[in-house]
């Protein structure tokens, strides 16, 4: 059996067991609770000296030409905080210290002609521990640095990236501070943005290296276009397009006004004007060594044809012809020509060369009969009459036809009243 005594210190053996543990507990809490606050000022920090990175690499594409005249390669320019809030590249409340009091500076020396390189670092203020400034710097990425108090005159980049002598700035802050590097390949700033103005002696710095991708956005008021090939899947306007090569389409050329194609070098070419017919500009010729097929060929001058003229259709001799003065063929190619069958001229029939039309006249006096014939060799085509009696009619002349080769005509006009017979014969 164990006795209260004993027991007793049991129990004050287990309490201070417990006291231990606890204590432990509480500072290992304590510690982790600090490194955690330790490591978000670390972030915060690093935020806001990139954010003065970022400010003062704009402020110097737009003032490149100012700073790069006012910095030497021992002396550089100094661009504060304040500076870059009075023209707007920083906020207007935006703190020139970070949370160690520590002030932010940007600084930019020209090493080289038409070379800038440029840093932001902090000074004054109270030293970063070791861990922090290399926190500060790995939050920072590439252009991250520091000054260690191994190496307090260089400026280290992360993890080794780069490294800066302090004295090329003119400057020596100490062990404890940051900074950002804003150059890379031989002074270019490190954030390869594209300068909104020109850089004496650096067009590459206007120059893009990769394509522009718009996402379906205009580029408005520009000037002159100059590239070596242009692809667009829709509808390109503009008001000229003088092109020095050939001009391919897959579809319609197309104008829209009383326009066409126009030889700027010889004043020729083709339009329309109107809805009936396209056109020769200047009224040039027009010359192929090939065929020209179409309904109807008017001329209102003269038709040369230097070869042979070949006409395709083909006539009856004696048969009747819808126009006089045509010209077609028999069936054994020799010519026809649509002539008159009249004096009157009101029809015709295709006819040979060999055929010709000859009109004999007959003058009668007051109630004879006379009658008139062909010749030999000739057919009679019609006959007809006329009074020359404005008071009587033509009726008093009357004609009457006998045989094939023959008109006779009655004269029954007053007498002293001449009137005329006519017949029409045709060569066979």
């Amino acid at each position: 059996m164990i006795s209260k005594r004993r027991q007793a210190g049991f129990l004050g053996l287990d309490a201070v067991m417990a006291l231990i543990v606890l204590t432990i507990l509480i500072g290992l809490a304590t510690a982790w609770t600090t490194r955690m606050l330790d490591q978000q000022d670390y972030r915060i920090a690093a935020d806001q000296q990139r954010t003065v990175a970022e400010a003062l690499s704009k402020y110097l594409k737009d003032n490149y030409s100012t700073v790069l005249s006012s910095a030497t390669a021992n002396a550089p320019a100094q661009i504060s905080v304040s500076m870059l809030r009075n023209t707007n590249y920083l906020p207007s409340g935006f703190s020139a210290t970070n949370l160690f009091g520590q002030t932010i500076t940007g600084l930019a020396r020209r090493p080289n002609p038409n070379q800038l390189e440029a840093i932001v670092i902090t000074t004054g203020g109270q030293a970063i521990p070791e861990i922090g400034i290399r926190t500060i710097a790995e939050n920072l990425g590439g252009p991250g640095g520091f000054i260690s108090s191994t190496a307090p005159n260089v400026i280290q980049g992360v993890r080794g990236g780069w490294q800066v002598t302090l004295s090329n700035y003119a400057i020596s802050p100490g062990a404890g501070h940051t900074a950002s590097a804003l150059f890379l390949m031989d002074g270019e700033l490190a954030n390869d943005y594209l300068y909104r103005h020109a850089v004496p002696g650096r067009p590459e710095l206007n120059t893009m290296s990769t394509e522009i991708r718009m996402g379906g956005n205009n580029i408005s008021n520009v000037g002159d276009i100059t590239t070596s090939n242009l692809t667009a899947t829709n509808t390109i306007k503009t008001a000229t397009a003088d092109v020095t090569g050939e001009t391919y389409t897959g579809g319609w050329f197309r104008t829209r006004g009383d326009t066409g194609w126009y030889s700027e070098k010889w004043g020729g070419g083709f339009y329309q004007s109107d809805a009936e017919f396209v056109r020769i500009y200047n009224d040039k010729g027009l010359a192929t060594g090939g065929r020209i097929s179409a309904g109807t060929i008017q001329t209102d001058g003269r038709a040369s044809i230097g070869e042979y003229l070949d006409i395709g259709s083909v006539a009856s001799e004696g048969a009747a012809c819808p126009k006089i003065g045509l010209q077609s063929k028999n069936s054994l190619g020799a010519p026809l020509s649509c002539q008159c069958l009249t004096s009157s001229c009101q029809s015709g029939v295709w006819k040979g060369p060999s055929a010709g039309l000859e009109t004999i006249q007959l003058s009668t006096t007051f109630y004879t009969q006379s009658v008139l014939t062909c010749p030999a060799g000739y057919k009679r085509l019609g006959c007809s009459h006329m009074s020359m009696d404005d008071k009587r009619a033509d009726r008093y002349f009357g004609a009457t036809y006998e045989g094939s080769d023959q008109c006779r005509f009655y004269n029954g006009q007053w007498p002293g009243v001449p009137a005329y017979g006519y017949m029409d014969c045709f060569k066979q």
